[in-house]
């Protein structure tokens, strides 16, 4: 294990642990109706915790993927450009912490912290999508990482159907929290097992 990569194992462990851990502390929470930034909502009981011990911390570590695979990789335009968009969906990851939603989470109104919070996530997830879709057209041509290529076009289709789903039960919030987190668990499943991957092959 290139110690590199761990960011890519240990951001998307911490960030799900800390939201369990902040949800248990939330009576009324719904993991299927929620989302997870109702967890650090402004002035959300506890708030200060999902938000710097999950979203800051954990963001970060997944924005370290993408520099080391821009470090470990070869340099090319292709490699540079996925890598990058990884780092950016950890960095969004981060900022959703900083400036945190309203309470509800309300679409397409509140305050502008509220707004910008809103626009930063569905940004932040079409990042990784398109990072994973770009490395599995790149590593198709590389016999060793093939079967990585293709699960990381997998990944790309089936986080774009969350990604539908879940704008799509924004309206009447229904199963929105349980789309989030399907989203979120295809999106960290693909930088742990990258990380893994790559990270292996580097040493």
């Amino acid at each position: 294990m290139n110690k590199y990569t761990l960011g890519g194992i240990l951001g998307p462990v911490v960030f799900t642990v800390v939201a369990i851990v902040a949800a248990t502390m939330r009576p009324g929470y719904s993991h299927t109706q929620n989302f997870i930034s109702e967890l650090g909502a402004t002035d959300a009981p506890n708030a200060a915790f999902m938000n710097y011990a999950g979203f800051v911390i954990g963001g970060l570590l997944v924005a370290s993927l993408g520099f080391a695979l821009i470090k470990i990789l070869p340099r090319k335009r292709l490699t540079l450009v996925a890598s990058v968009l990884v780092s950016l969906f950890g960095i969004g990851i981060a900022t959703s912490g900083i400036i945190s939603c309203d309470l509800g989470c309300p679409q397409g109104t509140g305050t502008m912290a509220n707004i910008v919070h809103n626009t930063v996530a569905p940004i932040a997830f079409l990042c990784l999508i398109a990072a994973s879709l770009i490395f599995g057209f790149r590593w198709r041509s590389e016999a060793s990482l093939r079967n990585l290529a293709n699960y990381s076009l997998a990944t790309g289709v089936v986080a774009l159907g969350m990604l539908a789903l879940l704008a799509s039960s924004l309206e009447a919030r229904e199963l929105t929290g349980l789309w989030q987190r399907l989203l979120l668990l295809v999106l960290f499943s693909w930088c742990i097992i990258v990380s893994l991957r790559i990270g292996k092959s580097a040493n």
